[in-house]
């Protein structure tokens, strides 16, 4: 969580990387996932240290 600001960063660039346009909706359609998929891992990783104690 407290690298949440570079995550999502790093997530934008790579976006960026992939899509074959500039535009900012093509840019939100690919990192809008991503950054759910990176939140979601979160909440899994976060759940998975609380049961193991």
């Amino acid at each position: 969580r407290r690298y949440r600001k570079h995550a999502i960063v790093i997530i934008l660039v790579i976006a960026a990387i992939i899509t074959p346009t500039s535009d900012a909706f093509t840019l939100s359609l690919i990192a809008l996932p991503m950054w759910g998929l990176y939140e979601t891992s979160l909440l899994i990783v976060r759940r998975s240290k609380s049961d193991s104690r």
